[in-house]
C-alpha cells in the first residue's frame, strides 16, 4: 500500500513521466495495481494471517470463488477500482486524438491519478491487509455470492465506472486547458465503456435470472438501478453527434462531469448501508433503516460511522464538486473564456479529510491500548468529517461558482434579443457577477425551503443555471425541458408536493412565456420529412436524458421501498417516444406523410385497445398499476408500435450492410454496429414487455402449493411433484441441498396433455460451524429451475420458507413423509427476446467499438455522414 501510494503521488505530480523514462512509468503503474494483486494472492493461498480472509474467504470454496472473495467486502472492491483505473492510465498513457500536448494532456493524466491516490487512501483507511486477531473463522463469503457471475460481473461493473471518471478526466482537463477535438477523445471512451456496461449490467440480470430467487432479469433494485444511471449517460454521450446542429464544448464537457459523477453516486448507493434501505445488496455494511425521510440527511448521518463514513463522504464531496464545476462552466458563454484553475485545488479537500482519517488513526494505534484500538480507531474516523456543519458540504455546491465570480470577469452581459435572467438584475447593460452570485444562491435557498430535499435541488441548480446566466435563456429549450422534467418526476415520485412541482416548473418555461413570440417554430410540420427526421435525431438525444432525470429521481425517492410500478408507469411514455423516433429514422425513405399516418393509426390503435381490452394479453394484464391503470395498458401502449418498427429496422440492418461501398470490412462499419444496437433494444424491451410489465412477481397467486403424485393446474400448464432429492455429496458449494422433482405438462382446453420436461428447483444450505464441528446456524440460498420452451421459459422458485423445515422434517422422518410443496412459478412467454436483444446489442457495440478504433488508428474519420454514423 505504501508503495502504490507513492507512485501514484509520484505520477501525480509528473504524470508525462513516460516521456523522460518508460520504465520508471510502467513500473509506477505496476505499484498502483500490485495492492490489489496483493490481497487475491492472500484470498487464493487462504493465508487466514489476515482478517480479511479470515472473514471472507475459506480453504472449502472453489479457487475461483476465493478469487472473487477479493471484492466481496468494502477494501477490495476499491483497490480492484485502482487496478483497472491504473490500466486505463496505462493504455491512453500518450496523448489523445486532438489532445494539447503541453496543457490537457498532462492534466487528464494528473487528475486521474488524483483520483487513484484518494482511492489507494480510501482503501488503506479501511485497512484491506488487518492482521488477523485469534483463532475464530468469519461467516466466510455470501452464499448469494458463491456463483461463477460473482466472478465476472462486479469486475465489469467496476471496469464501466473507470471508464465514466476517465471521461470525467477528458472534461476536466479541456474545460481547464484546450477542449479541441474534445469530442473524438470522449468518443474513443464512450464507445467502450458503453459495451462494458451493458454487458455488466446484462450479466447481472442474467444472475438474478438464473440464481437469485427475484424470477426475472431486472428487479430495480437500487444498486442495480444506480448502475445504469451512468449507462444513461454514456448512451446520451454516443448520440451527441448524430443530433441537427454542431454540439457545443459545453455540452460535451458538460455530459462527461455527468457520466463520472454518476458513477460515484452508484458506488454511494451500494456502499452506504443504512441509506438505501430497500436494496437487497446488503453483503458487507447493515442496512438498517434511519429517520431521515431523504438520502442526503441519511448521509450526513454516516459522518460519524467510522472508516465506511469517511469513504462515503469522500465520494459525497466529490460528486458534489463535479456539480460544482458544471456551474462553474455556465459562468461565461464568451469565446475564448477558460474558467479559473484554482478552483481545481477543492478537490485536494476529500484527499485532506482521509489524510487526517489515516495520521489520527496512525497515533491512535500508538497511544490506544491493543483492547480498545477498534473503538479508538471509530471514534477518530468520526471526527474527521462528523464535526463537519451539514452546511460545508453544502457549500461545496458553489464552491467553484465563487471562485470564478471573485477572480473571473467583474460583469454578466444579456442579450438584446430573446429573452435573460439577468435583463431583471442588470442595471445598465451588465449585472455584476456579486448579484448573479447572489441571485443563484437565493433561487437556490427558494427551491430548498419548498422541496426540503438537498440532492433534489442540487439537481434543480444542475438545469436551471445555464438559464439563469444565459445571455438568451429561450436558446436553451433543451435545459427548460429537463427542468420540466424534473418538476414532473419529483411530483410523480412523491417526492416534492404537487404545488412545489409546479413553482419549478414554472421558473423553467418562464423564458419562454415572457419572450417576445418567434416565428422560428413556424415552419415546423409532422408531415414534413425534415421535420421528422429532426425530431427522430433530437429524441436520441433527449428521450435518454429526461429517462435518465426520471431514474434519478425515482432512485433518490426509493430509499425505503423500491417503486417498481413507478419505473413501469413512468417509463411508458419514454419507450413509446424512442420506438416513435426509430420508426421516423429507419423509414426515413419513404413518404413523410406516409410515416406520419402509420405511426399515428398505431398509436390511436393501440390506445383504443388499451381502452377496451386492457386485460386481452392474459397474465398478470388485470393487475393495477395504479389508481387508473392496469399492467395490460402498459402493454398495449408499446407493444404495437415496437412491433410496428421492428422490420423496418431490420431492414435497415441489412441495406446498410448492402449498400455500404467502403472497403472497411463489415465488422468495423459503425452504422451497421449502430442499427444492431437499436435492433437488439426493440427486441429486449418487446421481451421486457412480457416477462416484466405482464408479470406481477409480488402477486400470491404464483405460488403454487402442489400435493405429491398430483397434477395441479396452473394457467397453462399442469405441475406435479413426484419427490425430493436430497444430498450433501459433490456439492461444489453448500452443505446440504434439497430439490423438489416436477414433471410438467401441457394443458388442451382443460385436459392434461403430454409431459413436456422435468424441472428440480431447489435450496442450498450453508452451514457455520465451530472448529469441533458444532453447527452454530444455517442459511439457505434458492437454486432457481426453468423449463425452456422456444417460445420463452418457464422459472421455479422452490418456496424458502419451506426449506429448512422440509430439511428437519427428511431427517427425523425420511423423504417420503413429504407430501406438500410450495413453489413460486413464472411463465415468461418471449423471455428470450430479452437475452437475444441483449446479445444483438453487445454484437453491434462491439463493431461500433472497432470501427471507433479503426478510425483512430488511421486519425481521420471514415466518410461517412455524421447523422448516420452513430
Amino acid at each position: 500500500m505504501w508503495l502504490a501510494i507513492l507512485a501514484a503521488v509520484a505520477l501525480f505530480f509528473r504524470p508525462l513521466l513516460l516521456q523522460k523514462s518508460k520504465f520508471a512509468s510502467l513500473t509506477c503503474h505496476i505499484l498502483m495495481a500490485l495492492p490489489f494483486f496483493a490481497l487475491a494472492s492472500r484470498f487464493l493461498a487462504n493465508d487466514t494471517s489476515f482478517a480479511h480472509v479470515v472473514s471472507y474467504g475459506g480453504e472449502d470454496l472453489p479457487l475461483r470463488y476465493r478469487f472473487a472473495a477479493t471484492w466481496a467486502a468494502r477494501e477490495g472492491p476499491l483497490l480492484l477500482w485502482v487496478m483497472w483505473m491504473t490500466l486505463l492510465a496505462y493504455v491512453w498513457r500518450n496523448p489523445m486524438r486532438g489532445e494539447n500536448t503541453s496543457s490537457t494532456h498532462p492534466l487528464r493524466l494528473r487528475l486521474i491519478y488524483g483520483f487513484n491516490l484518494l482511492i489507494l487512501l480510501l482503501a488503506w483507511n479501511l485497512d484491506p491487509f488487518k492482521q488477523s486477531i485469534g483463532t475464530g473463522m468469519g461467516q466466510g463469503l455470501n452464499e448469494l455470492l458463491q456463483t461463477d457471475l460473482m466472478v465476472i460481473h462486479p469486475p465489469l461493473i467496476f471496469l464501466a465506472y473507470s471508464l465514466c471518471l476517465h471521461i470525467s478526466c477528458i472534461a476536466l482537463s479541456s474545460m481547464f486547458a484546450d477542449a479541441s477535438g474534445i469530442e473524438h477523445r470522449m468518443l474513443s471512451i464512450v464507445r467502450p465503456g458503453i459495451f462494458v456496461s451493458t454487458l455488466g449490467i446484462g450479466l447481472g440480470g442474467l444472475w438474478a435470472y438464473l440464481i437469485l430467487d427475484w424470477g426475472g432479469y431486472w428487479a430495480w433494485d437500487p444498486v442495480e438501478t444506480g448502475s445504469m444511471l451512468p449507462w444513461l449517460a454514456l448512451v446520451l454521450m454516443s448520440h451527441l453527434r448524430t443530433r441537427p446542429g454542431k454540439t457545443s464544448e459545453k455540452t460535451w464537457i458538460g455530459a462527461g462531469l455527468a457520466a463520472g459523477g454518476l458513477a460515484f453516486f452508484a458506488t454511494l448507493v451500494t456502499r452506504a448501508g443504512g441509506v438505501w434501505a430497500s436494496s437487497v445488496h446488503t453483503f458487507v455494511t447493515d442496512s438498517a433503516g434511519t429517520s431521515p425521510p431523504d438520502a442526503f440527511s441519511r448521509m450526513m448521518l454516516l459522518k460519524s460511522d467510522g472508516s465506511a463514513g469517511v469513504e462515503v463522504i469522500s465520494y459525497l464531496v466529490v460528486l458534489l464538486l463535479f456539480i460544482g464545476f458544471w456551474l462553474q462552466l455556465q459562468r461565461s458563454s464568451e469565446k475564448g473564456w477558460k474558467p479559473n484553475t484554482l478552483s481545481l485545488r477543492l478537490f485536494s479537500l476529500p484527499i485532506i479529510g482521509v489524510l487526517l482519517a489515516l495520521l489520527v488513526g496512525m497515533y491512535n494505534e500508538i497511544s490506544c491500548g491493543e483492547s480498545s484500538l477498534q473503538t479508538c480507531s471509530s471514534m477518530v474516523d468520526s471526527a474527521v468529517y462528523g464535526s463537519v456543519p451539514t452546511l460545508a458540504f453544502t457549500l461545496l455546491l458553489f464552491a467553484p461558482l465563487a471562485v470564478e465570480f471573485r477572480y473571473g470577469a467583474a460583469q454578466i452581459h444579456a442579450s438584446d434579443e430573446g429573452w435573460s435572467f439577468q435583463k431583471i438584475l442588470q442595471r445598465k447593460e451588465t449585472s455584476s457577477a456579486l448579484t448573479s452570485f447572489l441571485g443563484i444562491l437565493l433561487i437556490f435557498l427558494l427551491i430548498f425551503g419548498i422541496t426540503e430535499n438537498f440532492l433534489y435541488t442540487a439537481l434543480f441548480l444542475i438545469f436551471f443555471t445555464p438559464l439563469f446566466l444565459a445571455e438568451d435563456a429561450t436558446k436553451l429549450w433543451a435545459h427548460g425541458a429537463a427542468g420540466v422534467m424534473l418538476g414532473l418526476a419529483g411530483a410523480w415520485s412523491g417526492m416534492i408536493e404537487i404545488l412545489s412541482a409546479g413553482i419549478i416548473m414554472l421558473l423553467f418555461i418562464l423564458p419562454w412565456l415572457l419572450a417576445v413570440e418567434s416565428e422560428e417554430g413556424a415552419n415546423f410540420s409532422f408531415f414534413e420529412k425534415r421535420s421528422q427526421q429532426k425530431m427522430a435525431l433530437w429524441a436520441s438525444v433527449l428521450v435518454v436524458g429526461m429517462y435518465l432525470i426520471l431514474t434519478l429521481v425515482l432512485l433518490l425517492s426509493s430509499i425505503d421501498s423500491i417503486n417498481f410500478e413507478g419505473h413501469e408507469l413512468y417509463g411508458t411514455p419514454f419507450v413509446v417516444a424512442l420506438a416513435c423516433a426509430l420508426f421516423l429514422y429507419s423509414n426515413r425513405r419513404h413518404d413523410a406523410k406516409r410515416n406520419a399516418t402509420l405511426l399515428a393509426a398505431t398509436l390511436l390503435l393501440s390506445l383504443f385497445l388499451a381502452i377496451v381490452q386492457p386485460t386481452a394479453f392474459g397474465m398478470d394484464s388485470s393487475t393495477a398499476m395504479s389508481s387508473l391503470l392496469v399492467r395490460g395498458v402498459l402493454v398495449w401502449l408499446t407493444l404495437p408500435v415496437l412491433l410496428l418498427v421492428v422490420i423496418p429496422m431490420m431492414k435497415e440492418v441489412v441495406i446498410t450492410q448492402g449498400i455500404e461501398r467502403s472497403k472497411v470490412p463489415i465488422w468495423r462499419r459503425i452504422p451497421l454496429g449502430a442499427h444492431l444496437v437499436h435492433l437488439g433494444l426493440l427486441l429486449l424491451l418487446i421481451g421486457h414487455a412480457y416477462t416484466t410489465v405482464l408479470v406481477d412477481r409480488g402477486d400470491a397467486s404464483h405460488r403454487v402449493t402442489m400435493v405429491k403424485d398430483e397434477i395441479v393446474v396452473h394457467g397453462n400448464y399442469g405441475y406435479e411433484f413426484t419427490g425430493l432429492r436430497l444430498t450433501s455429496e459433490n456439492l461444489e458449494v453448500g452443505d446440504g441441498y434439497v430439490g423438489i422433482e416436477i414433471n410438467v405438462y401441457e394443458v388442451n382446453q382443460g385436459s392434461i396433455g403430454e409431459m413436456i420436461g422435468t424441472v428440480e428447483p431447489g435450496m442450498l444450505r450453508f452451514d457455520t460451524t465451530t472448529d469441533s464441528g458444532f453447527v452454530l446456524q444455517s442459511k439457505s440460498r434458492s437454486e432457481v429451475d426453468t423449463l425452456t420452451r422456444w417460445s420463452g421459459d418457464i422459472v421455479f422458485i422452490f418456496d424458502g420458507s419451506q426449506a429448512n423445515g422440509l430439511m428437519q422434517q427428511t431427517a427425523q422422518n425420511g423423504s417420503d413423509s413429504v407430501q406438500i410443496v410450495r413453489v413460486t412459478v413464472y411463465d415468461l412467454p418471449a423471455s428470450h427476446l430479452v437475452w437475444l436483444g441483449w446479445s444483438t446489442m453487445l454484437l453491434g457495440m462491439g463493431v461500433v467499438v472497432l470501427g471507433g478504433m479503426s478510425q483512430n488508428d488511421r486519425r481521420k474519420a471514415i466518410p461517412v455522414s455524421s447523422k448516420e454514423e452513430e
